[in-house]
Order: structure tokens, then sequence, then C-alpha cells
């Protein structure tokens, strides 16, 4: 009975696209109501393909019972919003409990565990890894309270190697899922088509915002201290700034000048002004010193170059991590896998400086 109800879903799937396509090729107008049509047969005939090819699907250790399964997490948050199932892989929630201890979170909120297939279907999806118990759409948040944003989660998930698939929701919430064959690294404001090698690179964050949450210690040999001040517009030389401790800056007001310096090893550094023009590399750091102390020419600049010279006897390498206004962190001098090989964006005055050595 089972084989011959496949047999007539294959059978209506193919029709439905061979009406399809003599439609397209007789040129014959196709209304929106017959283009969904063909979506959900299409849609419900892969979903349940891709169930019933997955490796994945039917786990040994698949709960479906309600009950606590680790310390921060209760089966019913997994629970199907359509047909209120229990259906959710044990080693996927004790990962989510890694990253959940890993990010010293407050709490996890799941928006979105197991799906049932019609579900799936109903939402937009292919019966993919939600409905084979091995996913989860959720949030972190923070011992002050507030959300973890997603890149953070995404970037020490990927840092614990914990997760094939790992991806951007909004902003806040985060898919994870525990596939074992292939991995998907996605942003889905930007289209599921949209991958990452490196969350570091791609979302633009550093390894100094990452420890903020996670309260690991940089290895004290490679422990370098960057300083940086800034000089604008409106309020002349500010304060100097360690690390990220906070940014250099005043808000709406154009910098004009930057100085910068490290307590171990050696750093150059240039910049160029929202008319284009590139000055000359500095390696001082002395604001009274107007050929060789800081950089700038007294107009608003753009964009900032750096380069930090590695100690021979600090390995591995560290670079030169900085961010201009709130665009993405640029590493040295790098060009390729999401970095320009400059902090900014040309014509686009810089109120907002930061930077800080890391590896």
């Amino acid at each position: 009975m089972k084989k011959a109800w496949d047999d007539i879903k294959s059978f209506i799937t193919v029709t439905v696209m061979l009406l399809f396509a003599y439609c397209i090729i007789m040129q014959i107008p196709i209304d929106d109501t017959l283009k969904s049509v063909l979506a959900t047969v299409v849609g419900f005939f892969l979903g349940t393909q891709a169930v019933k090819n997955s490796k994945d699907w039917g786990g040994t250790n698949m709960i479906t019972d309600n009950r606590q399964i680790t310390e921060h997490f209760h089966s019913s948050e997994f629970r199907c919003q359509h047909c209120g199932n229990i259906y959710i892989q044990e080693e996927l929630v004790k990962k989510m409990e890694e990253l959940f201890k890993k990010l010293n979170a407050s709490k996890c909120i799941i928006s979105s565990g197991y799906r049932c297939r019609e579900y799936d279907i109903q939402i937009g999806g292919f019966a993919g890894r939600h409905s084979e118990g091995l996913a989860a759409d959720c949030v972190y948040y923070g011992e002050n309270g507030n959300i973890i944003p997603s890149k953070i989660v995404i970037c020490v998930a990927w840092d614990m190697k914990l997760l094939n698939g790992i991806a951007n929701i909004d902003g806040n919430y985060s898919h994870l899922d525990n596939r074992k064959n292939g991995t998907y690294y996605g942003d889905e404001p930007r289209g599921n088509s949209s991958m990452w090698s490196n969350p570091y690179s791609y979302f633009g964050v550093s390894k100094e915002e990452v420890r903020q949450y996670t309260k690991e210690e940089e290895p004290s040999s490679n422990k370098v201290n960057a300083f940086y001040r800034v000089k604008t517009q409106k309020h002349g030389w500010l304060s100097e700034v360690k690390n990220l401790e906070d940014y250099a800056g005043y808000e709406g007001s154009p910098i004009i000048g930057l100085a910068m310096r490290v307590d171990v090893g050696s750093i150059k550094y240039r910049v160029t002004t929202v008319s284009g023009k590139t000055l000359g590399w500095i390696t001082g750091c002395d604001i009274d010193d107007y050929i060789s102390g800081w950089a700038g020419n007294g107009e608003p600049i753009a964009l900032v170059e750096a380069y930090y010279f590695t100690p021979d006897n600090i390995r591995p390498y560290l670079y030169a991590y900085y961010k201009v206004n709130d665009y993405p962190y640029q590493k040295d001098l790098i060009k390729g896998n999401g970095f320009d090989g400059f902090g900014g964006v040309r014509g686009v005055p810089m109120t907002k400086f930061q930077m800080y050595i890391g590896d």
C-alpha cells in the first residue's frame, strides 16, 4: 500500500512538472496560484525524499518524551508547533548545552525545534534537518540579560567545532544543526546560498569581541597592548585608548589625525583622506611630531591601513585588527576572504576607531 502511495505521489509530481514545462515552452501565462501549486507539490515530494534518503534520520538517541535533557534544556522546548510531537536528537541538545556554558549564557530561547514534514513544507521548508530532529533555531542571552548577537554565537560554535550546520537567521537568532553529512555555514538574510568559510572575517568579528563573552584570556606570551588616539575637527586630540576598552572618536565629528603604538613589537600605519589622498607611512606615535608622529593632514580621514611586526620571540604571528566606524574589522593589510586591505569606506569620514593586536 505504501509503495502504491509513493508511486502515486511521484506520478502527480512528474505530471505537474511536465504541465508547467509545457506552459513555459508554449509561452502560456502562469498565474501565482498555479506557481504556488507547483511549489507545494515539488516541495512535498522533495521533502519526503530528503527524509527518506537521509542517513541521519531515525538516530538511536532521539528523544520523544517530555523530560529534562540537560541542565538548561527541556525536551518540550523542541516540540513541533504544528503537531505537538517531540522528536529531537539528544546529541544536538548536549552540544547546545556546551555552547550555552562556553558563552556564559543566562538563558536560551528556542523559536523552532522539531518540525513535522507537513509543517516544515507549510512554512517554506523542504523537510530538512528540522524534520529529522537534528536542528534548532535559538537565541542565547548573556549574563547581563542582553541578547548575544548571532555572529558571536556562530564564531564560538565554529571555534568549538561542535556542529556542521550553523547559520545567522536575523542577527539575533541562530540556526544550529547536527548534520553528519556535509556542512551548512549560512547567512539567511542574504539567502540560503550565502555561505561563509570563516565567520570572523565574514561577519567582521574580532577574537577580542568573542573573549568578552567566553571570558577567555589571551595567552600571556602573546599579549600585546595597542594604544591609539585621534584628533577630531571639533575637539582636537582626544584621550588615548587601550585595546578595546573604548573607542577613539567623538560621534558626528570627523577625525583628521590618528596616532597609534604598541608595547611589544612595532607597527606602521597610514591614512587616506575623504578627498582620496593617501599619505605616507608612519611608525612613530607623538602628537607633537608633525612629521612622523601621527597620520593626517587636517582633512577628514576615510581609510586606515596598519601592519603589526611580530617580534621573533612571539609565535604564532600576531596581527593588527582595526575597525573604522561600525564597519567590519580589517586584519593587517590582508586582502581577500572578507578583507579589503584597509579599514573604512572611501569618501566616508571616519568618526570612530578601534584597534587591538591578536592572533
